[in-house]
């Protein structure tokens, strides 16, 4: 269930969620393998010691702390927990950094869950790393429907300056008409207002959309 991501082909800066769900479901592997948690740590505080990922930049210094607390017979939810702190700024859009930052929280409740109940952990964690698949297949999916409103916002704020070159291109000067003529000036007045409410129209509909997932 292990493997390292150095021949992966992804470089240092690489920022996909998608590690997160294999991460634990990697970790419900080596439990169903029979690796005790003092074990279980180790082998993952090894092999991330060896990804040159985002996540794993950020995975390294929580997994080493939860090893150190399951050698010592410490509470992993709590380190887990106490390792938690700001999350990097991530330049690419904060998902991966959002993503993250709650999953050593979410981790901890399932841990504690385990304890508390005698759940099988493995059990807990295959659940939340379906979870996290749906999750993320989710929002690729927003996103990629969410691409075409997007364009259509740009598409409206370049169209004025598209129709002025295009009547150049016709040997109409269109600025002379806009500045000079009464019905000119008039058709551009309204033609400013009806593109400020385009746009804040359409802008507004996909951050509603953008808010609503």
């Amino acid at each position: 269930m292990l493997r390292s991501g150095s021949g992966s082909g992804s470089g240092s800066g690489s920022e996909s969620v998608e590690e997160l769900p294999l991460f634990v479901r990697q970790m419900a592997g080596l439990l169903r393998a029979g690796r005790p948690p003092s074990v279980l740590w180790a082998d993952l505080d090894a092999v991330y010691a060896e990804e040159d990922t985002g996540f794993a930049a950020r995975a390294r210094p929580v997994i080493s702390a939860a090893r150190r607390a399951s050698a010592l017979g410490l509470s992993v939810p709590e380190a887990l927990s106490d390792a938690l702190g700001p999350a990097p700024r991530d330049v690419t859009g904060g998902l991966l950094s959002e993503a993250v930052g709650r999953l050593w929280g979410d981790l901890a409740a399932c841990l504690a869950v385990a304890e508390r109940s005698g759940a099988p952990l493995a059990t807990i964690l295959d659940h939340y790393a379906a979870q996290l698949e749906s999750e993320f297949a989710g929002r690729a999916a927003r996103e990629t429907a969410l691409a075409g409103p997007r364009a259509t916002v740009v598409l409206l704020t370049w169209l004025p300056v598209v129709g002025l070159l295009l009547g150049f291109a016709l040997g109409v000067d269109p600025v002379q008409v806009l500045s000079t003529d009464p019905f000119g000036r008039s058709a551009f007045c309204v033609g400013v207002i009806l593109m400020i409410v385009a746009r804040s129209w359409s802008g507004r509909l996909v951050r509603r959309a953008e808010s609503a997932s």
